[in-house]
């Protein structure tokens, strides 16, 4: 299968990170967020912060951005502000949402847990949180040399939290069905796990992904993406136990963040573009 750039438009700063809900939200250097629906006509954007921003994520109507200038801060999908949340005064990393549940991971190693916009629960994984993933019970977090792997149970208590498993990884990482994807500690190579503590984690795979640092890793279905420092956005079916390459294309320049959908993936490249390609 082959990967074709169905489109790509322009933007007057920075791309940093990204996400989707139904549209496509990018939170760029600048401090501002812009939307594109799937063929990236632009929509509304808003200044979410006075910088650069750190994360972004979108569910179900509602924009979660965090930056330097503290907190987390929601917005309606046309820049309408919500809610500010209080966090722990450190920078936030990660922000993902988990059904109702909002999860933000902080560079002094707290991950906190929101729902209707009010902090449910607080654990801290004694390490800065460059990404993380929701498997529950287990909590996947993970900076540059290993992942850690967490049992939390919000509902039973606001801090209490067992470690269950460590292994060698560095940011990003996902979980897609029973299987965990994370780099490689060298930042080229993915890796794949069986995501149960029945066989500890058990390594299955691992493939080069990258000549280069590896920035990106997004999952959809039995599909990942990986795009980073090489420019070349790749897709991996997973097949079982084997990741097994599905088409690759060269867009140019650096992939700062990458985003997909069920045949496409959005790439926010060093620059000031954003590209969609579609798998044909």
């Amino acid at each position: 299968m082959a990967l074709k750039l169905e489109t790509e438009t322009k933007v007057d700063s920075e791309p940093c990170v990204v996400a989707w809900d139904d549209k496509l939200y990018v939170g760029a250097e600048d401090g501002s967020v812009k939307t594109f629906d799937a063929n990236l006509a632009p929509g509304v954007s808003w200044t979410a912060h006075g910088v650069q921003l750190f994360a972004i994520a979108a569910h179900a109507g509602n924009v979660y951005t965090s930056s330097n200038d503290g907190g987390i801060r929601v917005w309606s999908s046309q820049g309408e502000k919500v809610a500010e949340l209080k966090t722990a005064d450190a920078d936030i990393g990660a922000l993902r949402v988990f059904g109702k549940e909002l999860y933000a991971g902080d560079e002094a190693g707290n991950v906190l847990v929101y729902e209707n916009n009010e902090e449910k629960a607080r654990y801290n994984v004694l390490e800065e949180v460059k990404d993380l993933w929701l498997s529950p019970p287990f909590l996947f977090t993970v900076r540059d040399l290993d992942v850690t792997v967490t049992e939390i149970k919000p509902e039973e208590s606001k801090s209490r939290f067992v470690t269950r498993h460590t292994m060698e990884g560095r940011a990003p990482l996902r979980v897609a069905g029973n299987r965990l994807l994370v780099m490689a500690r060298g930042g080229n190579n993915l890796r794949l796990h069986d995501a149960s503590i029945d066989t500890k984690f058990k390594q299955l795979h691992e493939v080069k992904v990258s000549d280069m640092i590896l920035t990106s890793l997004s999952v959809s279905g039995d599909n990942a993406w990986t795009a980073g420092w090489d420019g070349i956005v790749r897709r991996w079916k997973i097949a079982g136990d084997v990741l097994e390459p599905a088409g690759d294309i060269n867009v140019g320049s650096c992939v700062n963040g990458l985003v997909c959908t069920a045949d496409s993936a959005y790439a926010i490249i060093a620059g000031g573009k954003v590209a969609r390609i579609k798998a044909v």
